[in-house]
């Protein structure tokens, strides 16, 4: 369990990332895993991050729900819980240290992605919606990262933002409440886990403010550009310590 500075940090990345997925619909994992890395073992960081994703797209849907889409994004939940149960048997046998380092990566990859504006025509496609579910719930419940996957599908839809977090919130929500109940059934959740999830969720809450605060202030560009420093930033010091040792 997480204790003195480790929780400060936790608690001050957990706020972050809260933020971030509050205000653009995603991008939870990217900024709170590389940080609960450095303090948690890969498996129990990535059920942390996604069971505290759960309780904040609960949130975020209460706020959202008029905004919902269901019939439009029904195809996005259907797949999303399709690929939890594949997702959880891959991070329960994974070993830690290639866990690490496809999380690193994964990361680094999609933060740098994250700059670009890029369209894929494909997701506009009736099928592309289970597809994108597949894959993005299938990385989340892995490693917990993914996000920005659905996140393409979701926009390139056109939805209004609120649309889009409403979405998503339901998406992730759904996931997660599959997943963790795969997690506590093949043994990764325990009382550790339960306590540092219980301990976190203050940042969770006051995250969920500043969204409030923030969602219609927030100058998109420069925000966006200041998260993906502090993800790419995280990513490659967890690189680095993976194969350094230090």
């Amino acid at each position: 369990m997480v204790t003195g500075l480790e929780l400060f940090f936790s608690i001050i990345i957990v706020t972050a990332a809260a933020t971030v997925i509050g205000t653009v619909g995603f991008g939870f994992g990217l900024v709170a895993v590389p940080v609960l890395l450095l303090y948690l073992e890969p498996q129990q960081a990535v059920v942390v991050s996604n069971s505290l994703i759960g309780i904040m797209m609960a949130m975020v849907l209460v706020r959202t729900w008029r905004h919902l889409k269901l019939r439009a994004g029904i195809g996005l939940v259907l797949g999303g819980m399709a690929a939890t149960p594949v997702g959880v048997l891959a991070l329960n046998s994974a070993s830690p240290s290639a866990l690490r380092i496809t999380i690193a990566i994964v990361i680094i990859s999609l933060g740098l992605f994250s700059l670009s504006s890029v369209q894929l025509p494909f997701a506009q496609r009736r099928p592309a919606g289970p597809i994108f579910g597949f894959l993005t719930s299938l990385a989340v419940t892995t490693i917990g990262i993914g996000g920005p996957l659905g996140a393409i599908y979701a926009i390139a839809q056109r939805w209004r933002a609120e649309t889009v977090r409403a979405v998503l919130a339901l998406f992730f929500l759904t996931s997660d409440i599959v997943a963790f109940a795969l997690y506590a059934a093949t043994g990764l959740v325990g009382r550790d886990t339960l306590a540092n999830i219980g301990v976190m969720v203050p940042g969770l809450l006051f995250g969920f403010g500043l969204t409030a605060m923030l969602v219609n202030r927030i100058n998109e560009r420069i925000f966006r550009h200041a998260v993906i420093a502090v993800i790419v930033v995280a990513g490659s010091v967890m690189l680095i310590r993976e194969f350094t040792g230090i």
